[in-house]
């Protein structure tokens, strides 16, 4: 009986070392979790402290309606069916992306947006019949702005909104193939903001100007200078009457007179910030943040000016559906014979009959995908070169392992098997250059650096040789130390019988001691290896861009111009994959040189 009650004490012991074992392996593998599931979660979750992945957002851009059919595009990628009579939802296709755009042809849609590139689309039934990628490969999609995409009766024409990007990409608009490429006389500081096409003529919006491209002739034909006039670009192209176009900017409407080339005229009637404008019997009819705004085009006379049209939701639901209507960001508008249909954000549509104050119906469309960012691996590489910090870190960090453990087994060995005078007070001067901080270090290191280039013209600093020297310096003393104890558990015995047996002194040392510290030597050059893996410091001051390392690659996600969070969680992830890798291939080496040494004899 007590022997049944010893065995039963025996294993609830054991299970609850297995539990407490199985929590603290969990506390430790938790931040290495967090940070790979951080690594695919959009940035805005990381710094609004959103645990979970959010949903993408539903915002309207454009309300497109043909006969009985209407169509809402969301800035998720989403094309929503409805039918306009019931209001009911005939079909949805997501396009999982941002920076959205389309144009309509006939029965077809020509939908594009920064991350997958160019559709043609199904109107009745939503399909995909041709696809083709962006044409601006190894470019972060978040750096792109607006997309804009028109297309003739043999042609699509698309560019996108980026920063030194100055072509229209001229596509085949039956299969979608690139047909060539068209460069506008822009500075290098331009980009392209909105096409409006009208008779062979492509205005072109910028930045600075609006441009009018001569399909046929196939070059510009006029160019009228804006950038006295708005901050941020021509967003929307407006046809008005006759040779007069209505540019849409941020901060108002601009009035172009086509023949003689200049500005009439800009209006902002009192909106702060404009989102979409259509004109209708010479009323303009603008969308903002705050509601509705309409205007009387020939007499500047503001007829209504509408703040409260959507009822109220909540987390993007729709809610209160017989309460009062409130004020909401109006993001886009257009009319279906009487009606006027307002899309707003969270993928809110209200439906308004012309001279009425309120809407009739609102419409909630379903929420959008759940943001798994499985592209946060591609853009690393495309914002900053992570490849060549990467190859930097292997380098420096292999040869610095190698250097380090081949110093360092020669001199623990020759400490431990050979007396000689200041043996003891060798040993303990290595291990005391370990008691003064690094950090002390780096500004005479520095400036040794700059003398030794002055003097000899050899350059030290930024080069692979200077960091690999600097580390190995660093490593070299406490590898002698760890090493030394390794070395001092082989029984002088082994070594005794090899010179009986006719080894020399170095052959002793090669094929006896070395392969029985084998353990020892891996563990330590593991150490060795993981700290100048992670070391920022030296490697901060002491490189530059072509031998920067990982830890200052992944700086450089937070800076002044950009807090990309989501980034360096990916690249933290890569950076940890090779150690992982290394561990566990040599994972028994590490447990045995851990352990040698544990108990003696």
């Amino acid at each position: 009986m007590k022997l049944f009650h010893y065995y039963q004490a025996e294993r609830i012991k054991r299970g609850l070392l297995l539990a407490v074992m199985t929590v603290l392996l969990c506390i430790n593998l938790f931040p290495i979790a967090w940070m790979v599931f951080c690594s695919f979660k959009n940035n805005n979750d990381i710094l609004s402290g959103n645990v979970g992945f959010s949903r993408a957002q539903t915002d309207i851009y454009s309300i497109y309606p043909e006969g009985s059919d209407l169509y809402a595009f969301s800035i998720d990628g989403s094309i929503t069916r409805m039918d306009m009579k019931t209001k009911k939802i005939l079909g949805r296709l997501t396009i999982k992306g941002q920076d959205s755009n389309y144009v309509q042809n006939g029965a077809y849609f020509y939908f594009c947006n920064s991350n997958r590139g160019l559709y043609k689309i199904d109107k009745k039934t939503l399909k995909i019949l041709a696809h083709t990628p962006m044409p601006i490969r190894g470019v972060d999609t978040n750096k792109f702005g607006n997309t804009s995409i028109e297309v003739s009766k043999k042609n699509l024409y698309f560019t996108v909104e980026l920063k030194g990007i100055r072509r229209i990409f001229v596509y085949d608009k039956v299969t979608l193939q690139k047909k060539r490429e068209i460069n506008l006389p822009l500075p290098e500081s331009a980009f392209l903001r909105s096409f409006f096409l009208k008779e062979g003529q492509l205005f072109v919006g910028t930045d600075q100007s609006l441009l009018q491209f001569d399909l046929e002739q196939d070059r510009v034909v006029r160019s009228v200078e804006l950038q006295n006039y708005y901050p941020s670009g021509v967003e929307k192209v407006i046809a008005w009457e006759g040779d007069r176009l209505l540019l849409l900017v941020q901060n108002g409407v601009v009035f172009i007179d086509l023949l003689t080339n200049k500005v009439l005229e800009q209006k902002n009637y009192g909106v702060i910030r404009f989102e979409d404008a259509v004109v209708r019997d010479n009323l303009l009819y603008v969308s903002h943040p705050d509601g509705l705004t309409v205007v009387d085009i020939k007499t500047d006379q503001v007829i209504a000016n509408q703040k409260k049209l959507m009822k109220e939701l909540k987390d993007g639901v729709l809610v209160n559906h017989l309460g009062d209507y409130t004020s909401n960001e109006l993001t886009t508008l257009c009319f279906s014979g009487e009606d006027l249909i307002l899309g707003s954000s969270h993928g809110r549509l209200s439906f308004m009959k012309m001279g009425q104050s309120k809407p009739y119906m609102e419409r909630q469309l379903e929420p959008g995908y759940r943001l798994v960012k499985f592209s946060n691996y591609s853009d690393l590489w495309k914002n900053i070169d992570f490849g060549l910090y990467l190859k930097n870190s292997v380098i420096i960090s292999g040869f610095t392992m190698i250097f380090s453990m081949i110093l360092a087994t020669l001199a623990a060995y020759a400490l431990v098997r050979y007396n000689f005078r200041g043996n003891r007070e060798f040993g303990i001067a290595i291990l005391s250059t370990q008691m003064i901080p690094q950090i002390m270090y780096l500004i005479p290191l520095f400036i040794m650096f700059k003398w030794v280039t002055d003097v000899t013209g050899i350059p030290i600093k930024g080069t692979y040789a200077g960091l690999i020297f600097i580390y190995t310096a660093f490593f070299v003393p406490f590898s002698i130390w760890i090493l030394r104890s390794f070395f001092a558990t082989i029984p002088f015995e082994l070594e005794e019988s090899a010179r009986i047996d006719g080894c020399n002194g170095f052959q002793v040392f090669y094929k006896i001691s070395l392969p029985l510290a084998i353990p020892g030597i891996i563990a330590t050059g593991i150490y060795i290896f993981l700290t100048a893996w992670d070391e920022l410091m030296f490697a901060w001051v002491l490189t530059n861009g072509q031998t920067l390392t990982i830890p200052i690659g992944i700086r450089l996600f937070v800076g002044n111009y950009q807090n990309r969070y989501d980034l360096m969680m990916a690249a933290a992830t890569v950076a940890t994959v090779p150690v992982l890798i290394l561990f566990f291939l040599l994972q028994k080496h590490i447990v045995k040189g851990l352990t040698a040494g544990a108990v003696k004899g």
